[in-house]
């Protein structure tokens, strides 16, 4: 009897504290992640050491908290009991992990994210604390996938201290590492190429990781030296480095190697001015790629794709109707002198270049404060799609005839009407920018992607050659002669050509409003009718005006400003949800987009077609109704068993976000398909065809 109750005794030691101290496991695609305690239970007011523990898929990878070139940090929210706080993730030592050209900061393996835990004098013992802990990650191998969990703790509070818990040894190990304050003193020299930063000790084999992105190229060179005990390494400078050297240079400097490897915080003055680390040799320059080794190389060939994409973005289906706008604007010119077709061709080319780079520059700095956007985000918003439908119909209406902006009009002086033409050129610059910011064509995936993975500097100059590609056929029109030759003469057929071309915007208002139906709904269209027709009043009394009455002008500001109102008020309103899946054979096999289903459906071994798409991509829609509406497309789908999954980004979505992010894109359309038992999505064109998407499934048996 004795000897049952003490093994029953045992078994309840062996069994009890584990379901306290340590949470269940949560699996996702490539890791398995799980909340562990160093102890079985929490004193009040004291710090307990919790962590997130991950056992990574082999080949997989996570991110360090400055990830490197590209990649993204853990994420954690946390859901506590009243007066318990979660302090900073301490991530542990990172390692170099190259990719091509560039170069990330990350873990492998099993990493062990410490969380120290602050608990309440007011706890009470004999009570258990519920943890809560919303995880996000990025993982990657040959491709990223985003990944999230949601991981609980119950944390025991006791009246003094409790006993070692399972994971006692791992987070004593990862405590035992985890960066310290650096014992030796810290300086660095800010020379023209990069930092020189200098080590007061004789260290083996160190790597330098700053805490803040862009100050040091990731796949630049860290040249080792030693000088009378002291470590210097000499860097290539990032972008925001060669803006404005910080005055102290933080970040992490590890240590020897495999087991023995060490980390130690570094806060690095900047020297004074003219003190030099002669020993220490010095990085090669930086070029217009911003980085030395590979880095220009891969610089390069993404500014060539971003002007060959500005380029192709000229016959996207996003910029026909401003393609014909350019086309009149340059018929129209053909008659002036050659100073008056150049500067009309430079001032178009300002109007792209500055809008494209004020809508990537808000971008940027949004996605820097941390908010999830992709290219195209403008038009995610309600009141800037009823904005974009004003200005569409004033331009309709202006090329219908209706008033009249930068043409000879009687009773107006010369000086006007070269005024207005060079405000024309400029407005039609920023025109084209903004109807083409909705598309992703040819080419332009990648390089937008990786343009908003990079630092500012870069980012912007990335877009800057994009917009230079889209001025570039209109500039080089206006600015050689022999190629102006080729622009038709003026004559009264410009005048029919003009009108036509309104159609053309009263098409794109029609998208537009069909558009902001799926954004706010039917009240938010009924709002945007009464703007359209206060802003068509507006029209007429400027045209009005135009014959020499100052209160029609009056009258037009009015209508303009009361047009204005009623868009302020269009709210947002929740998406209709994507119909649940169905066996109606008439349709695509539609499912919603989600992370997790997707994950059911490729472990059943389903094959996957994802559209990332949005009301507002014309380029998607087309696709839609020219390649996946097809007869032939449909029945494939249904003869193959393929579900077609879709990821509407019309509305701004985190999670769809961050699976283009994963992608390398940040912008629709996008087409994934996913193969039974494939690691990896394919990625289709950009624009598709029949055959194209059909093809895909020539190896999957017919299932009816």
């Amino acid at each position: 009897m004795i000897r049952f109750l003490v093994s029953l005794a045992a078994l309840f030691a062996l069994f009890a504290p584990a379901a306290a101290q340590t949470g269940p496991v949560v699996e996702t695609d490539h890791a398995a992640s799980r909340l562990i305690a160093e102890r079985e239970g929490a004193v009040p007011g004291e710090t307990a050491w919790i962590a997130l523990r991950q056992e990574l898929e082999e080949h997989w990878h996570v991110y360090w908290r400055n990830p490197g070139d590209s990649g993204l940090p853990l994420e954690i929210d946390w859901t506590l009991p009243e007066g318990f706080e979660a302090g900073e993730v301490i991530y542990p030592l990172p390692h170099r992990l190259p990719l091509g050209p560039l170069v990330n900061y990350g873990h492998e393996g099993e990493p062990v994210f410490l969380v120290p835990l602050s608990v309440p004098e007011t706890a009470q013992a004999g009570e258990t604390a519920r943890i809560v802990a919303e995880a996000n990650w990025l993982i990657c191998a040959d491709v990223c996938v985003p990944e999230q969990a949601r991981l609980t703790l119950d944390l025991p509070i006791m009246a003094e201290e409790a006993p070692p818990a399972a994971f006692a040894q791992e987070i004593g190990e990862a405590l035992a590492a985890r960066p310290r304050p650096a014992p030796f003193d810290a300086a660095y020299a800010a020379a023209e190429a990069g930092p020189v930063l200098r080590l007061a000790a004789d260290l083996d084999a160190p790597e330098f990781y700053p805490f803040e992105p862009a100050l040091i190229e990731p796949a630049g060179r860290q040249d080792v030296s030693h000088d009378e005990g002291a470590t210097l390494i000499a860097f290539d400078g990032g972008f925001d480095y060669l803006d404005a050297p910080p005055e102290t240079l933080e970040g992490l400097v590890v240590t020897g190697s495999g087991a023995n490897r060490q980390g130690y915080i570094v806060e690095a003055m900047r020297a004074e001015e003219g003190a030099a680390f002669a020993s220490a040799p010095a990085p090669a320059p930086l070029t217009a790629g911003g980085g030395a080794g590979p880095a220009p190389a891969a610089l390069g060939a993404t500014l060539l794709f971003a002007f060959l994409g500005g380029l192709i973005l000229n016959v996207m289906p996003c910029v026909f109707p401003v393609v014909f706008m350019k086309a009149a604007s340059l018929a129209g010119s053909a008659g002036h002198e050659r100073a008056v077709v150049r500067r009309h061709g430079v001032l178009y080319t300002a109007g792209v270049l500055a809008t494209f780079l004020a809508i990537a520059g808000v971008l940027i700095a949004l996605r820097a404060g941390g908010e999830q956007l992709g290219w195209g985000f403008q038009l995610q918003n309600p009141v800037v799609v009823g904005l974009f439908a004003v200005i569409i119909l004033l331009v309709g209406l202006n090329l219908a005839g209706l008033f009249e902006v930068g043409t000879s009009v009687q009773g107006l002086g010369q000086g006007l009407t070269q005024r207005g033409g060079n405000a024309g050129a400029f407005f039609t610059g920023m025109l084209a920018v903004a109807v083409a910011a909705p598309c992703i064509g040819p080419f332009l995936g990648v390089p937008v992607g990786y343009a908003l993975a990079q630092p500012a500097m870069i980012g912007l100059l990335v877009f800057a050659v994009v917009g230079l590609g889209l001025a570039a056929p209109y500039l080089l029109l206006s600015i050689v002669p022999v190629l102006g030759r080729l622009l038709p003469k003026p004559g009264p057929w410009m005048v029919t050509f003009k009108q036509l071309l309104s159609f053309a915007m009263f098409g794109t208002l029609v998208w537009l409003a069909w558009v902001l139906s799926l954004q706010a709904g039917p009240q938010g269209v009924l709002l945007l009718g009464v703007a359209l027709v206060l802003a068509a009043f507006a029209a007429w009394a400027f045209g009005r005006s135009q014959g020499g009455s100052r209160g029609w002008r009056v009258a037009a500001l009015a209508g303009l400003v009361l047009a204005l109102l009623p868009l302020a008020r269009v709210e947002t309103v929740v998406p209709q949800a994507i119909a649940a899946e169905t066996d109606d054979r008439s349709k695509l096999p539609t499912v919603p987009y989600g992370e997790e289903r997707l994950a059911e459906l490729r472990a059943e071994g389903v094959p996957v077609f994802v559209d990332f798409t949005a009301a507002w991509c014309v380029t998607c829609q087309v696709n839609k109704q020219t390649v996946l509406n097809r007869r032939e497309v449909i029945d494939a789908f249904h003869e193959r068993g393929v579900r077609y999954m879709v990821a509407d980004w019309t509305v701004q979505d985190p999670e769809i976000t961050r699976a283009l992010e994963a992608q390398g894109r940040s912008g629709v359309p996008l087409y994934l398909y996913y193969a039974p038992g494939a690691e990896a999505a394919r990625v289709l064109p950009q624009v598709l065809s029949v055959d194209g998407v059909i093809g895909l499934f020539d190896d999957l048996e017919k299932t009816a």
